[in-house]
Protein backbone atom coordinates (compact mmCIF):
# COMPACT_ATOMS: atom_id res chain seq x y z
CA UNK A 1 0.00 0.00 0.00
CA UNK A 2 2.87 2.34 0.65
CA UNK A 3 3.66 2.30 -3.04
CA UNK A 4 0.51 4.36 -3.66
CA UNK A 5 2.18 7.35 -2.06
CA UNK A 6 4.15 8.96 -4.87
CA UNK A 7 6.67 11.61 -3.93
CA UNK A 8 9.37 11.98 -6.53
CA UNK A 9 11.89 14.77 -6.18
CA UNK A 10 12.00 14.94 -9.96
CA UNK A 11 8.26 15.54 -10.06
CA UNK A 12 8.69 18.58 -7.83
CA UNK A 13 11.33 19.98 -10.17
CA UNK A 14 9.15 19.38 -13.21
CA UNK A 15 6.19 21.11 -11.60
CA UNK A 16 8.16 24.14 -10.45
CA UNK A 17 7.94 26.05 -13.73
CA UNK A 18 9.27 26.50 -17.23
CA UNK A 19 12.42 28.28 -16.17
CA UNK A 20 13.93 25.02 -14.96
CA UNK A 21 13.39 23.07 -18.18
CA UNK A 22 16.99 23.23 -19.35
CA UNK A 23 18.25 22.18 -15.93
CA UNK A 24 15.77 19.31 -15.85
CA UNK A 25 16.91 18.15 -19.28
CA UNK A 26 20.53 18.20 -18.07
CA UNK A 27 19.63 16.21 -14.96
CA UNK A 28 17.73 13.63 -16.99
CA UNK A 29 20.57 13.16 -19.46
CA UNK A 30 23.17 12.70 -16.78
CA UNK A 31 22.76 9.00 -15.83
CA UNK A 32 24.62 6.47 -17.93
CA UNK A 33 22.32 4.22 -19.94
CA UNK A 34 22.63 0.47 -19.77
CA UNK A 35 21.46 -2.61 -21.66
CA UNK A 36 19.16 -2.17 -24.64
CA UNK A 37 18.87 1.59 -24.24
CA UNK A 38 22.63 2.10 -24.41
CA UNK A 39 22.85 -0.09 -27.51
CA UNK A 40 20.00 1.82 -29.16
CA UNK A 41 21.60 5.18 -28.41
CA UNK A 42 24.91 3.95 -29.79
CA UNK A 43 23.20 2.96 -33.06
CA UNK A 44 21.39 6.30 -33.23
CA UNK A 45 24.61 8.28 -32.67
CA UNK A 46 26.32 6.23 -35.37
CA UNK A 47 23.46 6.97 -37.78
CA UNK A 48 23.58 10.71 -37.00
CA UNK A 49 27.37 10.91 -37.07
CA UNK A 50 27.25 12.73 -33.73
CA UNK A 51 25.68 12.70 -30.30
CA UNK A 52 21.89 12.84 -30.03
CA UNK A 53 20.20 14.79 -27.25
CA UNK A 54 17.54 12.54 -25.77
CA UNK A 55 14.13 14.13 -25.18
CA UNK A 56 12.12 13.06 -22.14
CA UNK A 57 8.32 13.16 -22.37
CA UNK A 58 6.32 14.68 -19.53
CA UNK A 59 3.75 11.86 -19.35
CA UNK A 60 2.51 8.69 -21.01
CA UNK A 61 3.36 4.99 -20.94
CA UNK A 62 7.02 5.79 -21.52
CA UNK A 63 8.62 8.34 -19.19
CA UNK A 64 11.86 7.81 -21.07
CA UNK A 65 13.08 8.71 -24.57
CA UNK A 66 13.20 4.98 -25.31
CA UNK A 67 10.22 2.77 -26.14
CA UNK A 68 10.27 -0.91 -27.03
CA UNK A 69 7.46 -2.83 -28.72
CA UNK A 70 6.43 -4.80 -31.75
CA UNK A 71 5.55 -1.84 -33.95
CA UNK A 72 5.04 -3.77 -37.19
CA UNK A 73 3.50 -6.96 -35.79
CA UNK A 74 6.21 -9.30 -37.08
CA UNK A 75 6.79 -10.91 -33.69
CA UNK A 76 10.09 -9.10 -33.12
CA UNK A 77 10.54 -6.19 -30.75
CA UNK A 78 11.62 -2.89 -32.28
CA UNK A 79 12.73 0.33 -30.58
CA UNK A 80 11.68 3.97 -30.81
CA UNK A 81 13.66 7.00 -29.60
CA UNK A 82 12.87 10.68 -29.10
CA UNK A 83 15.81 12.96 -29.76
CA UNK A 84 17.20 16.16 -31.19
CA UNK A 85 20.56 16.71 -32.86
CA UNK A 86 22.67 19.71 -33.81
CA UNK A 87 21.98 19.03 -37.48
CA UNK A 88 18.19 18.58 -37.20
CA UNK A 89 16.98 21.92 -35.80
CA UNK A 90 14.95 22.40 -32.63
CA UNK A 91 12.04 20.03 -33.29
CA UNK A 92 12.01 16.59 -31.74
CA UNK A 93 12.62 13.62 -34.04
CA UNK A 94 11.31 10.09 -33.65
CA UNK A 95 13.52 7.22 -34.81
CA UNK A 96 12.47 3.59 -35.20
CA UNK A 97 15.23 1.00 -34.95
CA UNK A 98 15.31 -2.69 -35.86
CA UNK A 99 17.41 -5.27 -34.01
CA UNK A 100 20.52 -6.24 -35.92
CA UNK A 101 22.03 -9.21 -34.15
CA UNK A 102 22.66 -9.60 -30.44
CA UNK A 103 22.88 -6.26 -28.56
CA UNK A 104 22.96 -4.39 -31.86
CA UNK A 105 20.45 -2.06 -33.51
CA UNK A 106 20.04 -0.27 -36.81
CA UNK A 107 18.03 2.88 -37.57
CA UNK A 108 15.23 2.04 -40.00
CA UNK A 109 13.27 5.29 -40.27
CA UNK A 110 13.10 8.76 -38.70
CA UNK A 111 10.41 11.42 -38.77
CA UNK A 112 10.35 15.02 -37.58
CA UNK A 113 7.90 15.89 -34.80
CA UNK A 114 5.79 19.02 -34.50
CA UNK A 115 7.63 20.93 -31.76
CA UNK A 116 10.64 20.95 -29.47
CA UNK A 117 8.83 19.39 -26.49
CA UNK A 118 7.02 16.07 -26.05
CA UNK A 119 4.12 16.10 -23.61
CA UNK A 120 3.15 12.43 -23.87
CA UNK A 121 4.69 9.25 -25.33
CA UNK A 122 2.71 5.99 -25.50
CA UNK A 123 1.94 2.94 -27.62
CA UNK A 124 -1.26 0.97 -28.19
CA UNK A 125 -2.85 -1.72 -30.35
CA UNK A 126 -5.02 0.62 -32.37
CA UNK A 127 -5.22 -1.19 -35.71
CA UNK A 128 -4.91 -4.88 -34.79
CA UNK A 129 -3.81 -7.21 -32.00
CA UNK A 130 -0.33 -7.79 -33.44
CA UNK A 131 1.15 -4.39 -34.22
CA UNK A 132 1.44 -1.38 -31.93
CA UNK A 133 1.11 2.21 -32.99
CA UNK A 134 3.17 4.99 -31.41
CA UNK A 135 1.47 8.09 -29.97
CA UNK A 136 3.35 11.34 -29.35
CA UNK A 137 1.80 14.51 -28.02
CA UNK A 138 3.63 17.75 -28.83
CA UNK A 139 3.27 21.10 -27.08
CA UNK A 140 3.89 24.49 -28.66
CA UNK A 141 5.14 27.70 -27.07
CA UNK A 142 1.67 29.17 -27.65
CA UNK A 143 0.08 26.44 -25.51
CA UNK A 144 -1.38 24.43 -28.38
CA UNK A 145 -1.15 20.64 -28.19
CA UNK A 146 -0.98 18.23 -31.12
CA UNK A 147 -1.27 14.45 -31.00
CA UNK A 148 0.32 12.35 -33.72
CA UNK A 149 -0.26 8.61 -34.19
CA UNK A 150 2.59 6.91 -36.07
CA UNK A 151 2.43 3.56 -37.83
CA UNK A 152 5.49 1.51 -38.74
CA UNK A 153 5.01 -1.33 -41.23
CA UNK A 154 8.56 -2.67 -41.31
CA UNK A 155 9.78 -0.35 -44.05
CA UNK A 156 7.91 2.96 -43.69
CA UNK A 157 7.09 5.19 -40.73
CA UNK A 158 3.91 7.14 -41.51
CA UNK A 159 1.48 9.46 -39.77
CA UNK A 160 -2.06 8.09 -39.65
CA UNK A 161 -3.59 10.69 -37.29
CA UNK A 162 -2.50 14.26 -36.52
CA UNK A 163 -4.94 16.22 -34.37
CA UNK A 164 -5.01 19.32 -32.23
CA UNK A 165 -6.25 18.30 -28.77
CA UNK A 166 -6.45 19.38 -25.13
CA UNK A 167 -6.64 15.96 -23.37
CA UNK A 168 -6.51 12.32 -24.43
CA UNK A 169 -7.15 8.85 -23.05
CA UNK A 170 -6.74 5.30 -24.35
CA UNK A 171 -9.03 2.36 -23.55
CA UNK A 172 -11.16 -0.38 -24.99
CA UNK A 173 -14.32 1.69 -24.81
CA UNK A 174 -16.08 -0.05 -27.72
CA UNK A 175 -15.46 -3.52 -26.28
CA UNK A 176 -13.56 -4.99 -29.22
CA UNK A 177 -11.24 -6.83 -26.85
CA UNK A 178 -8.10 -6.99 -29.00
CA UNK A 179 -7.62 -3.29 -29.84
CA UNK A 180 -7.81 0.00 -28.00
CA UNK A 181 -9.71 3.17 -28.80
CA UNK A 182 -8.53 6.75 -28.51
CA UNK A 183 -10.68 9.58 -27.18
CA UNK A 184 -9.55 13.17 -27.65
CA UNK A 185 -10.97 16.31 -26.09
CA UNK A 186 -10.78 18.94 -28.79
CA UNK A 187 -9.83 22.53 -27.93
CA UNK A 188 -12.66 24.95 -27.25
CA UNK A 189 -12.40 28.13 -29.29
CA UNK A 190 -15.30 30.02 -27.69
CA UNK A 191 -16.11 30.66 -24.03
CA UNK A 192 -18.65 28.17 -22.71
CA UNK A 193 -18.76 26.54 -26.11
CA UNK A 194 -18.84 23.12 -24.47
CA UNK A 195 -16.41 20.24 -24.96
CA UNK A 196 -16.23 18.09 -28.08
CA UNK A 197 -14.97 14.54 -27.63
CA UNK A 198 -13.68 12.65 -30.65
CA UNK A 199 -13.70 8.85 -30.67
CA UNK A 200 -11.12 7.20 -32.92
CA UNK A 201 -11.32 3.44 -33.32
CA UNK A 202 -10.58 0.49 -35.57
CA UNK A 203 -13.18 0.23 -38.35
CA UNK A 204 -12.64 -2.71 -40.73
CA UNK A 205 -8.88 -2.69 -40.16
CA UNK A 206 -8.53 1.09 -40.47
CA UNK A 207 -7.92 3.30 -37.44
CA UNK A 208 -9.92 6.47 -37.98
CA UNK A 209 -12.30 9.03 -36.50
CA UNK A 210 -15.66 7.41 -35.76
CA UNK A 211 -17.71 9.86 -33.67
CA UNK A 212 -17.77 13.34 -32.17
CA UNK A 213 -19.81 14.03 -29.04
CA UNK A 214 -20.63 17.55 -27.83
CA UNK A 215 -21.12 18.06 -24.10
CA UNK A 216 -21.97 21.03 -21.90
CA UNK A 217 -22.61 23.68 -24.53
CA UNK A 218 -23.34 26.92 -22.68
CA UNK A 219 -21.79 25.55 -19.47
CA UNK A 220 -18.35 24.06 -20.15
CA UNK A 221 -15.37 26.14 -21.21
CA UNK A 222 -12.87 23.31 -21.70
CA UNK A 223 -11.69 19.86 -20.67
CA UNK A 224 -9.42 19.55 -17.62
CA UNK A 225 -8.85 15.78 -17.72
CA UNK A 226 -10.03 12.46 -19.18
CA UNK A 227 -9.88 9.22 -17.20
CA UNK A 228 -10.74 5.64 -18.13
CA UNK A 229 -12.10 3.08 -15.67
CA UNK A 230 -13.52 -0.44 -15.49
CA UNK A 231 -17.24 -0.55 -14.85
CA UNK A 232 -19.87 -3.24 -14.41
CA UNK A 233 -19.62 -6.25 -16.72
CA UNK A 234 -15.93 -5.27 -17.10
CA UNK A 235 -16.93 -2.61 -19.64
CA UNK A 236 -14.74 0.49 -19.79
CA UNK A 237 -16.15 3.92 -19.24
CA UNK A 238 -14.90 7.48 -19.44
CA UNK A 239 -14.93 10.31 -16.90
CA UNK A 240 -14.42 13.86 -18.14
CA UNK A 241 -13.53 16.69 -15.77
CA UNK A 242 -14.64 19.95 -17.39
CA UNK A 243 -14.06 23.60 -16.61
CA UNK A 244 -17.25 25.35 -15.67
CA UNK A 245 -18.08 28.92 -14.60
CA UNK A 246 -16.39 30.77 -11.73
CA UNK A 247 -13.17 28.76 -12.01
CA UNK A 248 -14.74 25.48 -10.98
CA UNK A 249 -14.82 21.86 -12.17
CA UNK A 250 -17.63 19.43 -12.86
CA UNK A 251 -17.54 15.82 -14.11
CA UNK A 252 -19.40 13.83 -16.74
CA UNK A 253 -19.55 10.05 -17.19
CA UNK A 254 -19.58 8.69 -20.75
CA UNK A 255 -20.32 5.12 -21.81
CA UNK A 256 -20.30 3.28 -25.12
CA UNK A 257 -23.80 2.14 -26.01
CA UNK A 258 -23.65 -1.17 -27.87
CA UNK A 259 -27.16 -0.75 -29.29
CA UNK A 260 -26.49 2.59 -30.94
CA UNK A 261 -22.75 2.03 -31.45
CA UNK A 262 -21.87 5.44 -30.02
CA UNK A 263 -20.54 7.10 -26.88
CA UNK A 264 -23.31 8.64 -24.78
CA UNK A 265 -23.50 10.59 -21.49
CA UNK A 266 -24.46 8.33 -18.60
CA UNK A 267 -26.34 9.44 -15.49
CA UNK A 268 -26.20 6.55 -13.00
CA UNK A 269 -28.51 6.23 -9.98
CA UNK A 270 -27.52 8.91 -7.50
CA UNK A 271 -26.19 11.29 -10.17
CA UNK A 272 -29.24 12.86 -11.81
CA UNK A 273 -27.59 16.29 -12.11
CA UNK A 274 -23.84 15.86 -12.75
CA UNK A 275 -23.12 19.59 -12.89
CA UNK A 276 -24.62 20.21 -9.47
CA UNK A 277 -23.55 16.94 -7.84
CA UNK A 278 -19.88 17.08 -8.86
CA UNK A 279 -19.24 20.83 -8.66
CA UNK A 280 -15.96 21.68 -6.88
CA UNK A 281 -13.93 24.83 -6.48
CA UNK A 282 -10.57 23.22 -5.74
CA UNK A 283 -9.68 22.81 -9.41
CA UNK A 284 -6.67 20.63 -8.66
CA UNK A 285 -9.09 17.88 -7.60
CA UNK A 286 -9.29 15.74 -10.72
CA UNK A 287 -11.10 12.41 -10.96
CA UNK A 288 -8.84 9.40 -10.44
CA UNK A 289 -8.74 5.85 -9.11
CA UNK A 290 -8.24 6.92 -5.50
CA UNK A 291 -8.42 3.42 -3.98
CA UNK A 292 -6.65 1.38 -6.68
CA UNK A 293 -9.61 -0.84 -7.59
CA UNK A 294 -9.69 0.00 -11.31
CA UNK A 295 -12.67 2.37 -11.22
CA UNK A 296 -12.58 6.16 -11.52
CA UNK A 297 -13.59 8.08 -8.40
CA UNK A 298 -15.02 11.60 -8.71
CA UNK A 299 -14.14 14.00 -5.86
CA UNK A 300 -17.05 15.91 -4.34
CA UNK A 301 -16.65 18.66 -1.73
CA UNK A 302 -19.10 18.16 1.16
CA UNK A 303 -20.30 20.54 3.87
CA UNK A 304 -21.45 17.93 6.37
CA UNK A 305 -18.10 16.17 6.93
CA UNK A 306 -17.48 17.85 10.27
CA UNK A 307 -16.34 21.12 11.78
CA UNK A 308 -13.23 22.87 10.45
CA UNK A 309 -12.02 25.33 13.07
CA UNK A 310 -10.36 28.53 11.84
CA UNK A 311 -7.78 28.79 10.29
CA UNK A 312 -8.07 25.17 9.09
CA UNK A 313 -11.21 26.05 7.14
CA UNK A 314 -8.97 28.01 4.74
CA UNK A 315 -6.85 25.02 3.67
CA UNK A 316 -8.84 21.86 4.46
CA UNK A 317 -11.99 20.51 2.85
CA UNK A 318 -14.00 17.36 3.47
CA UNK A 319 -14.35 15.11 0.42
CA UNK A 320 -16.34 12.17 -0.81
CA UNK A 321 -14.67 10.30 -3.67
CA UNK A 322 -17.63 8.76 -5.48
CA UNK A 323 -17.44 5.67 -7.67
CA UNK A 324 -20.44 5.37 -9.98
CA UNK A 325 -19.25 2.26 -11.83
CA UNK A 326 -21.74 -0.11 -10.22
CA UNK A 327 -25.36 -0.56 -11.20
CA UNK A 328 -26.51 0.57 -7.74
CA UNK A 329 -25.06 4.08 -8.04
CA UNK A 330 -22.22 5.65 -6.12
CA UNK A 331 -19.88 4.06 -3.62
CA UNK A 332 -17.92 6.67 -1.71
CA UNK A 333 -14.76 7.16 0.32
CA UNK A 334 -14.82 9.86 3.00
CA UNK A 335 -11.76 11.88 3.93
CA UNK A 336 -10.00 15.21 4.22
CA UNK A 337 -8.07 17.15 1.58
CA UNK A 338 -5.19 19.43 2.60
CA UNK A 339 -4.98 22.00 -0.21
CA UNK A 340 -1.89 23.67 1.26
CA UNK A 341 0.18 20.49 1.06
CA UNK A 342 -1.88 18.83 -1.70
CA UNK A 343 -2.65 15.46 -0.13
CA UNK A 344 -5.80 13.48 0.58
CA UNK A 345 -6.25 11.36 3.70
CA UNK A 346 -9.04 8.81 3.90
CA UNK A 347 -10.97 8.61 7.17
CA UNK A 348 -13.32 6.01 8.65
CA UNK A 349 -16.88 6.56 7.44
CA UNK A 350 -18.01 6.60 11.08
CA UNK A 351 -16.19 9.93 11.45
CA UNK A 352 -18.37 11.54 8.79
CA UNK A 353 -20.17 14.45 10.44
CA UNK A 354 -18.85 13.75 13.93
CA UNK A 355 -15.36 15.27 14.07
CA UNK A 356 -13.70 18.62 14.59
CA UNK A 357 -10.35 19.50 13.03
CA UNK A 358 -8.22 22.27 14.55
CA UNK A 359 -4.67 23.55 14.21
CA UNK A 360 -1.98 21.80 16.22
CA UNK A 361 -0.10 23.81 18.90
CA UNK A 362 3.04 24.24 16.75
CA UNK A 363 1.04 25.59 13.80
CA UNK A 364 2.60 23.13 11.36
CA UNK A 365 -0.35 20.76 11.07
CA UNK A 366 -3.76 19.82 12.39
CA UNK A 367 -5.52 17.49 14.80
CA UNK A 368 -8.60 15.33 14.32
CA UNK A 369 -10.81 15.46 17.41
CA UNK A 370 -14.25 14.39 18.51
CA UNK A 371 -17.09 16.78 17.73
CA UNK A 372 -16.63 18.94 20.83
CA UNK A 373 -12.83 18.95 20.61
CA UNK A 374 -12.22 17.29 23.98
CA UNK A 375 -10.58 14.12 22.60
CA UNK A 376 -7.73 14.17 20.06
CA UNK A 377 -7.58 11.08 17.88
CA UNK A 378 -4.75 11.91 15.51
CA UNK A 379 -2.29 14.66 14.64
CA UNK A 380 -0.91 15.33 11.17
CA UNK A 381 2.01 17.68 10.55
CA UNK A 382 4.46 18.69 7.80
CA UNK A 383 7.99 19.40 9.03
CA UNK A 384 11.59 19.61 7.87
CA UNK A 385 13.19 16.55 9.51
CA UNK A 386 16.57 18.30 9.58
CA UNK A 387 15.12 21.01 11.82
CA UNK A 388 13.28 18.77 14.27
CA UNK A 389 14.32 19.66 17.80
CA UNK A 390 11.33 18.72 19.96
CA UNK A 391 11.82 15.78 22.26
CA UNK A 392 8.51 14.24 21.16
CA UNK A 393 9.57 13.78 17.54
CA UNK A 394 10.07 10.06 18.11
CA UNK A 395 6.31 9.61 18.63
CA UNK A 396 5.58 10.69 15.03
CA UNK A 397 5.66 8.30 12.09
CA UNK A 398 6.69 9.33 8.58
CA UNK A 399 3.79 8.99 6.14
CA UNK A 400 5.30 10.52 2.99
CA UNK A 401 7.86 12.98 1.68
CA UNK A 402 6.55 16.27 0.31
CA UNK A 403 9.56 17.83 -1.38
CA UNK A 404 12.23 18.29 1.30
CA UNK A 405 9.66 18.02 4.08
CA UNK A 406 7.96 15.07 5.73
CA UNK A 407 4.30 14.41 6.27
CA UNK A 408 4.13 12.83 9.74
CA UNK A 409 1.34 11.41 11.88
CA UNK A 410 0.81 10.24 15.43
CA UNK A 411 -2.12 8.48 17.07
CA UNK A 412 -3.15 10.21 20.28
CA UNK A 413 -6.33 8.35 21.23
CA UNK A 414 -7.13 5.05 19.48
CA UNK A 415 -10.14 5.10 17.15
CA UNK A 416 -11.47 2.05 15.33
CA UNK A 417 -10.35 2.11 11.70
CA UNK A 418 -7.72 4.81 12.22
CA UNK A 419 -4.10 3.71 12.66
CA UNK A 420 -0.66 4.58 11.34
CA UNK A 421 -0.98 1.71 8.85
CA UNK A 422 -4.38 2.90 7.63
CA UNK A 423 -3.13 6.47 7.30
CA UNK A 424 -0.06 5.34 5.36
CA UNK A 425 -2.12 3.12 3.07
CA UNK A 426 -4.85 5.62 2.30
CA UNK A 427 -2.97 8.91 2.05
CA UNK A 428 -2.46 10.03 -1.54
CA UNK A 429 -0.23 12.87 -2.70
CA UNK A 430 -2.14 14.57 -5.49
CA UNK A 431 -0.53 16.20 -8.51
CA UNK A 432 2.60 13.99 -8.61
CA UNK A 433 1.30 11.18 -10.84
Amino acid sequence: MKSRIIALALGVVLLSGCSTSNDVETLLRAPQLSGESAAVQKALNSYLGGSATLKYPASGDFLSPFAFGDWDGDGTQEAAVLYTADTTGSNVFLAVLEPNGEDSWQVSRTVEGLSSEVETFSAAHLRDAQSQQILAGYGSAQGDRYLVVYEYNGTELSTIISNRYSEMVLGDFTGKGDTQDLVLALPTDTEYGGVTLQLLTNVDGEFRSYQTLNLGEGSYSGCAALSAGQGRDDAMYLVMDAWSGNNSLVSDIILYDEETGFLQPYHPPGLTDPQRSTLRYHTELLSRDIDGNGTVDIPVEVDDGGNLQSPMDKSLVFLLWKDYAGADGGHSHFGIYDSKNNFYMSLPESMHGSILIRSNPAGNGWMICNSDGTTVYCEMRVVDPAEETDSGAASYERIANIGSQQLQARIVTPYYGLSIDSITGSTVLLGLE
